[in-house]
């Protein structure tokens, strides 16, 4: 890279939602400032999302091992797709890979402390079936200090939006998960916390998955014609998971579709699907509007919540959202500072590329609750 004015990076993702590969390329010049080149996404078929769902859900051995190569190989080819279509290839790939399993809670097994998290994601033949150098597996590293592996975004929020912050500011990404990154403005913005609030689509998506009734609710539409159930909103949220303080993590392990049964097994009627959505999306809702409340710990309200994910093209999940939020905090999407809502995790992943590209940490202990600051990632060359 010697003499070169910039770095490009390709930063790919595929989320806990499981259902297509997202690819931005991003441009890094010698002061370290990004450009966002181009923005794609490469859909699962029916048999890759039910692949990966049940890789989600529930993988042997043989899965574990074979997926890792299956993922790299649908890596590779959203790469194929993306550089068909015209779009300038990078000069390394920044590659997140599918999440199985996270476990950040200690546990002892023969009175040996362990935390653990997996990224199903084969690295060298990724590199090799696209001629391009791979950084991936990000979260090991902020483990082995003693940090939760998660969320990593925050790092990547502070350097894309935190000069852009006029006010106090709060992004959220709702995918799968929901977490939540808060930032004090100033000459010198800062990160004062980061966390999951909790679900954020899963549930939901299970729902619908359930019943036949597609994979996602599009626009919120048959949440929006539902009744929620406030007891059952009320007893989901009394989980401990909730009143937990930062730094705290989670993921399909802890909220997955056994939910829906706990759900279904606290009715005296069952829930009609309308109605089952409307309470789930304001389980989201809520468990968001709690993180925010509890922000105000870190800084000054009124301030902008920031949207971005799937959750954002939700319309009925963001006005149920900015209601519940109404003069505590001004909800927008990531659009309005420039960032596309779809691109932002796969950004995410490019800046922390780079980051390791320039041998620097790429972790927030105040979001992770590591011990130190650590360069996150391992480079799989051609």
């Amino acid at each position: 890279m010697a003499g070169r004015s910039a770095v490009k990076i390709l930063g790919m993702m595929s989320g806990t939602s499981g259902d297509a590969i997202d690819g931005v390329l991003m441009s890094f010049d010698r002061s370290g400032a990004g450009e966002l080149l181009w923005f794609d996404s490469c859909s699962f078929s029916t048999a890759e999302f039910a692949r990966i769902q049940k890789l989600m859900r529930a993988a042997d051995s043989r899965e574990v091992t074979l997926g890792a190569s299956y993922i790299a190989e649908l890596y590779a080819r959203a790469c194929q797709q993306f550089f068909a279509a015209g779009h300038e290839k990078p000069d390394y790939i920044a590659a997140h890979g599918q999440t199985i399993y996270h476990h950040p809670q200690p546990v002892d097994w023969d009175g040996i402390t362990l935390t653990g998290t997996l990224q199903l994601l084969n690295g060298s033949l990724l590199a090799q079936r696209t001629g391009i150098p791979v950084i991936c597996n990000f979260r090991e590293a902020d483990m082995a200090v003693g940090g939760q592996g998660a969320p990593l975004v925050p790092f990547a929020d502070l350097y894309l939006f935190g000069k852009k912050a006029k006010r106090d500011l709060m992004l959220l990404n709702i995918g799968g998960m929901a977490n939540i990154s808060v930032i004090r403005s100033g000459r010198r913005p800062e990160m004062a916390c980061a966390f999951d609030t909790g679900p954020g689509n899963v549930l939901m998506d299970a729902a619908m998955q359930r019943a036949g009734l597609g994979n996602y609710d599009r626009d919120g539409c048959l949440a929006a014609s539902g009744r929620s159930n406030r007891e059952t909103v009320a007893r989901f949220l009394s989980d401990p998971y909730f009143a937990a303080p930062p730094p705290k993590s989670t993921g399909r392990e802890y909220f997955n579709s056994e939910r829906l049964a706990q759900i279904d097994a606290w009715q005296s009627e069952a829930l009609s699907p309308a109605d089952l959505l409307s309470t789930l999306l304001d389980i989201t809702v809520a468990s968001i509007e709690a993180a925010v409340r509890a922000a105000a710990a870190y800084i000054r309200f009124p301030a902008d919540l920031v949207v971005a994910g799937g959750g954002a093209l939700n319309s009925e999940l963001m006005r149920r959202l900015a209601s519940r939020l109404s003069g505590l905090a001004e909800v927008k999407t990531s659009e309005a500072l420039g960032v596309p809502v779809m691109a932002k995790e796969a950004m995410a992943f490019a800046v922390l590329g780079y980051a390791f590209v320039k041998r620097l940490p790429g972790n927030l202990p105040a979001a992770t609750g590591a011990g130190r600051e650590v360069i996150l990632g391992e480079l799989h060359p051609v």
